[in-house]
């Protein structure tokens, strides 16, 4: 998602009730790359599918407790390097939440967002007001304000980048930057 204040439209791929970070992050398979390998595994216990036919832009549904489990940021990396753009759940882990925030994919917990859509269904995600909206039925439910703090972060691409800001502001440079496309942790 390049900003919380732009209309997003995607694809719903639509998951249970405690879909857990080993899901999310899971093994198995080998890629060519550290990263490669976080996204060949990424949802594929659940549907095989998913890693090779998720497009850039596709958005994420999950019922209640989403993201439980370790804490493992890989698990929000992976969704990242798939190309998801958001996440809704029902109800998601706070751990789960605290690194979407920390890495910059947007996050939200809708109660009953899973009852709203269908898997394949277009959806709309309407931050500037407060919307998500079902394309394919018409059917709405309101999205939460986030913190201003919140906002700021998403808005950057994640806390690195807002750190480094806020640095930068203070005539303090750090001697190397991850680039603002490179996850925290994200391998080559």
């Amino acid at each position: 998602m390049s900003s919380l204040q732009e209309v997003h439209r995607g694809r719903v791929w639509k998951f249970g009730d405690s879909v857990d970070t080993n899901q999310l992050a899971g093994g198995g398979l080998v890629g060519a790359s550290a990263a490669e390998t976080l996204k060949i595994n990424c949802l594929r216990g659940l549907r095989p599918e998913f890693p090779d036919a998720v497009r850039p832009g596709d958005f994420v549904v999950g019922g209640e407790n989403f993201g439980c489990g370790s804490s493992r940021q890989t698990a929000v990396e992976a969704l990242q390097l798939c190309g998801v753009a958001v996440v809704l759940a029902d109800t998601m882990a706070r751990i789960f939440r605290r690194n979407s925030i920390a890495l910059g994919l947007p996050a939200f917990g809708v109660p009953k967002i899973s009852d709203l859509v269908d898997d394949g269904d277009e959806l709309i995600v309407d931050y500037p007001n407060r919307v998500v909206r079902n394309a394919s039925s018409g059917a709405t439910l309101p999205l939460a304000t986030l913190p201003p703090s919140v906002e700021e972060v998403y808005e950057s691409g994640g806390l690195v980048q807002v750190i480094g800001k806020r640095l930068a502001e203070r005539g303090i440079f750090p001697t190397s930057a991850r680039p603002a496309t490179a996850p925290k942790g994200a391998l080559k």
